[in-house]
């Protein structure tokens, strides 16, 4: 009799699987909620790194809520997107006010908390909470899309109806490592550029697999090519506003707590690329929250 792709989803994870991941061996909100902030957007391996060190530092909700905004900032060193610090703050500073620090598990009361939007509500409920819930990221979403509806480009299928298949794969009561079997299978066998279709434990039941990796391969480059990018996105990194404002929060999180850095001073430190207005890159990050204007001088917040 032929097994259903769960269960062969759910073996292949048991054995291949990333299971020891710092994050996965917890059911602790506050741990589940660094983590899921710390990998938007960032490589695992960076975050495994810094992962436990910022845990060390800031231990719980109140730990983090009670901490110094330019703290927490000079904590995120490494793993850049510096924004996601300040949200995880507020984040600290919400739950602690509004909840007495106990992470509420409803997906109401998750959406309307700093800093958390549909995926992240799904993955504190999935990996913290263990309640049947689908965490649909991007990958997940490819993933989904070939093994329900086929090559991805052109698209078959709408995001509403991808998230609807992934919801109906979902098995009652395994919320946890259905999802995270999901997100490794993306990560490592059903890749965008290059899928191992012959390694793929649900290859069986799969509707992109007859098509085969090479073909597959072509449709994701296809789709991937297809895709809109703003003007920052074709720019090399290094002349990025990202890169820009990356550097002056590097410069500001070596000064002793309180320093200030002259404008001049940061500038020639920093080595503005041309074109970009220092003040108003700096009044972003003052808007942002990441940095003040005081004393004649730039500090962390």
């Amino acid at each position: 009799m032929q097994r259903s792709p769960n269960t062969e989803l759910l073996d292949w994870y048991g054995i291949h699987g990333r299971a020891t991941l710092p994050w996965r061996t917890t059911r602790d909100p506050y741990r589940v909620v660094v983590s899921e902030f710390m990998l938007q957007q960032t490589q695992v391996e960076r975050v495994v790194a810094a992962y436990q060190r910022f845990i060390d530092f800031y231990p719980t909700f109140e730990a983090l809520a009670s901490a110094a905004r330019a703290d927490i900032v000079r904590a995120w060193k490494g793993l850049g997107y510096n924004m996601r610090a300040v949200r995880l703050h507020e984040l600290a500073c919400a739950v602690v006010s509004q909840y007495a620090g106990a992470m509420p598990s409803g997906v109401e009361q998750l959406r309307a908390l700093p800093g958390i939007g549909p995926y992240t509500a799904a993955a504190i409920r999935a990996f913290a909470f263990e309640i049947d819930d689908v965490a649909v990221d991007v990958n997940l979403r490819r993933v989904v899309h070939r093994l329900r509806f086929g090559l991805e480009h052109p698209p078959k299928a709408s995001a509403n109806e991808i998230d609807g298949a992934a919801r109906a794969l979902l098995p009652g009561g395994r919320a946890h490592d259905w999802n995270s079997a999901m997100m490794d299978l993306g990560a490592t066998i059903c890749t965008a550029r290059v899928p191992k279709c012959m390694q793929c434990p649900v290859r069986p039941a799969c509707a992109a697999a007859p098509h085969g990796e090479a073909e597959i391969a072509r449709s994701a480059q296809l789709r991937l090519a297809a895709k809109r990018q703003g003007p920052q996105a074709k720019l090399p990194f290094l002349k990025t506003r990202r890169y820009v404002r990356g550097r002056i929060l590097d410069q500001l999180r070596a000064l002793e707590p309180g320093g200030v850095l002259r404008p001049a001073d940061l500038v020639a430190r920093v080595e503005l690329t041309r074109g970009y207005s220092f003040d108003e890159i700096v009044d972003g990050m003052e808007r942002d929250g990441l940095v003040v204007r005081d004393l004649g001088g730039i500090r962390l917040r």
